[in-house]
């Protein structure tokens, strides 16, 4: 017996303890969600949620999921279906908590839509560079985002009577950013050089923040603007060419803008900055495709080990 008991001592100071739980795992929830936000909303549903179960039922719960940055960029560029589909999967996730989302290089009028029809809470929108053909689609997402307070587009076409239903179906709207660069030049006509500043100036009276790079407004288009958004606190109009503050227009401005940017005023400081200062290349449109339909391709067919409809 004695023997039997030394060997059963022997036998269980030779089992080796399990690892303690990695510190991480312990966080609050609250903790976790912001650390888990931080790389942004690909590398969760590629990566981050699979490293330790707590972190699966975190980057399950969807007050993960309210505020969304998809930036297709960098080393981390991915095909536009891929991006697709994890912004599907975000806002799933949501569960109409979505409050604010940002769509860079990719993107679709059905995605807007898919985005629309299911986040009626949406507060802020940000699309960036959406090669896809967006016109005329705007009226209908519109109508689902009856709380939007701000709407920044870059690098996307949109017309006048797209921001006419935006301003219409929007009214909370706050805060409007159109940096079209050289698209609105290419679509629109000389004598259609206002309707976008008209169209703001008729539908969104209640803007404070209005941000007008590169738009190809005249004089008459800023005054349409002043009188018809009246409770502008601020107005970006760097890059405008075709607008000439002097005189009454230059002192209606300062009176009534406190913070206002020149069109000949540096734009050092603006996210889209080289962007802004150059066209592409020759050799640069040649490797890339611009496919209305399907968004932004290059000649690269990656391939991806994930399997996105199972996340």
């Amino acid at each position: 017996m004695a023997n039997e008991h030394e060997n059963l001592e022997e036998s269980s100071s030779s089992i080796v303890a399990p690892p303690p739980s990695p510190p991480w795992v312990e966080l609050p929830w609250e903790v976790t969600m912001d650390i888990l936000r931080r790389p942004g909303a690909i590398e969760i549903v590629e990566s981050a949620q699979r490293v330790w179960n707590t972190w699966w039922k975190v980057c399950h719960n969807p007050a993960m999921w309210s505020v969304v940055d998809l930036k297709n960029e960098g080393d981390n560029f991915k095909m536009p279906w891929v991006l697709d589909k994890i912004c599907r999967i975000a806002v799933d996730r949501s569960q109409g908590q979505l409050l604010k989302i940002s769509i860079d290089n990719f993107g679709s009028i059905d995605m807007i839509n898919y985005i629309a029809e299911r986040s009626s809470q949406l507060r802020h929108l940000r699309v960036v560079k959406c090669y896809s053909n967006l016109v005329g689609g705007w009226a209908a997402a519109a109508k689902n985002f009856p709380l939007l307070e701000e709407l920044h587009i870059y690098f996307t076409l949109i017309t006048k009577d797209d921001i006419e239903s935006v301003g219409r179906y929007c009214p909370l709207l706050k805060s409007f950013t159109l940096n079209a660069t050289e698209y609105g030049n290419l679509i629109f006509p000389p004598s259609q050089c206002n309707d976008q500043a008209l169209a703001i100036a008729k539908s969104m009276p209640k803007l404070r923040h209005l941000a007008l790079l590169q738009n190809s407004l005249t004089n008459k288009g800023l005054l349409a603007i002043l009188d018809g958004c009246s409770l502008l606190e601020s107005l970006d109009l760097r890059c405008c060419c075709c607008v000439d503050l002097e005189g009454d227009l230059e002192r209606r401005c300062m009176q009534q803008i406190v913070d206002l940017k020149r069109p000949g005023d540096s734009t050092h400081d603006y996210e889209f900055h080289s962007e802004n200062q150059r066209r592409p290349s020759s050799d640069e449109d040649d490797d890339i495709c611009y496919d209305y339909d399907y968004g932004l391709s290059l000649g690269d067919s990656r391939e991806y080990d994930y399997d996105y409809d199972r996340l």
